[in-house]
């Protein structure tokens, strides 16, 4: 799978995946937000705990900071599309229900991934 197909499918732009792929994309975002969780809980505890607004604002600000918080959004909201749709695969009977429900939790993830991409930047 070529590197523009991963991109496509972390915006929600391709379609639903086959179970192997699903399964690989559900271990590798797990990955990714495990280091990209221990990442903001590091700098959260020990960088900016006792840091004024003005200085949190700052360090969001840097460009590092941004990119691995968006980061971190983006892998957070595309983990848990991809949770709710093994149980929507699972649980839901009708095809087109379920295919109407992925639809809206994808529509739901890409609102979100927008509004946190224009609040950092709007710092």
């Amino acid at each position: 799978m070529g590197i523009v197909t991963k991109i496509r499918k972390l915006f929600g732009l391709a379609g639903f995946e086959h179970h192997s792929e699903h399964w690989k994309s559900q271990r590798s975002s797990a990955i990714a937000l495990f280091i990209l969780g221990y990442w903001l809980v590091y700098q959260i505890l020990f960088t900016i705990s006792d840091s004024s607004i003005a200085e949190v604002q700052q360090w969001m600000s840097q460009p590092l900071n941004s990119m691995l918080i968006a980061l971190t959004v983006l892998y957070t909201f595309y983990h848990s599309e991809l949770g709710l749709q093994v149980i929507t695969e699972d649980y839901v009977e009708s095809k087109s229900s379920q295919i109407t429900i992925l639809y809206i939790v994808r529509g739901i993830r890409l609102f979100a991934i927008i509004l946190t991409f224009f609040a950092l930047m709007r710092i």
